[in-house]
């Protein structure tokens, strides 16, 4: 073979894996995923039974901040768009929306511009939210999220069903009421309510936010993600017509982790006389 050949070809092997380097996303790059997940919906008319509500993301934009000179770029994402039943996508369960490779630094802000083919089923029959006018131009959320190198970055965005949906002259009104974090940013809250015939559902709360959800039926699971690290006031509240008691307490949240209840908050049932029958397991305040 040609001396000369022998010397080139090494080095026009070099160049290609440079070039394929250069157009290759992943190099250096972090992997941005957004994903949904849902605060329940609380009906509040007797009788009502929704079983789903759909709504329609249209785009969504994220802006990321150059560290050396605080300078913010809006960036649309590869995204699609679609229509969601939310929710399913109750204590830790959620739905990845959208997947590609993104440049690094902190990504500050999600902008969520919703489309008007949203939908709610109750009682068997579809009917059209009316998307708020206050969220036709999008609504941009608060994140400050460190995109690094060769890391997947999971974007959580939470819509609060219940907060989202109001009545007006007789038309549904789908005004989203959402927030966004990190998925391993703050911490995570993971408990247990029993019984299922009290009907439970949860609140928790600190002095700037108020959750809450409804546990799941299966086996009284409740989770909240994406948490302020500090203590939260737990409210577990019974049915008013299940004949159990409510109870409340308070417990911590820790930087990256799980804060597990130990032990499982059974309920009471409340006697003719009003105080609380003895049996069960323990309630809240043992609880902890």
């Amino acid at each position: 073979m040609n001396r000369s050949i022998l010397i080139i070809f090494p080095i026009l092997l070099l160049l290609l894996i440079v070039g394929c380097s250069k157009n290759d996303p992943s190099v250096n790059a972090t992997r941005l995923r957004i994903s949904l997940t849902d605060a329940p919906l609380q009906v509040k008319e007797e009788g009502v039974i929704v079983t789903e509500m759909n709504i329609n993301i249209q785009k969504i934009e994220v802006s990321l901040v150059d560290t050396l000179d605080n300078s913010e770029d809006w960036v649309t994402l590869d995204y699609n768009g679609g229509v969601y039943n939310i929710l399913p996508l109750t204590n830790g369960k959620s739905m990845q929306i959208a997947d590609q490779y993104f440049p690094t630094g902190v990504l500050r802000r999600v902008k969520v511009t919703f489309g008007d083919n949203n939908t709610i089923k109750a009682n068997g029959t579809t009917r059209n939210l009316v998307l708020d006018s206050s969220a036709k131009e999008g609504i941009t959320l608060v994140v400050n999220a460190n995109l690094y190198a060769n890391y997947i970055s999971n974007i959580m965005i939470d819509v609060n069903a219940s907060l989202s949906l109001f009545e007006e002259n007789g038309n549904f009104i789908f005004k989203p009421n959402i927030r966004a974090f990190a998925e391993t940013s703050g911490g995570a809250l993971r408990g247990y309510v029993l019984p299922p015939e009290s009907n439970p559902r949860v609140i928790i709360a600190n002095e700037v936010d108020t959750l809450f959800t409804f546990p799941e039926l299966k086996d009284g699971l409740f989770m909240f993600k994406g948490l302020q690290v500090g203590e939260w006031d737990i409210y577990v509240f019974a049915d008013p017509l299940s004949g159990y008691a409510d109870t409340i307490f308070t417990d911590t949240i820790y930087l990256g982790k799980t804060t597990d209840i130990k032990s499982k908050i059974v309920l009471k049932k409340i006697t003719q006389g009003g105080g609380e029958e003895e049996e069960g397991d323990k309630d809240g305040d043992e609880s902890k």
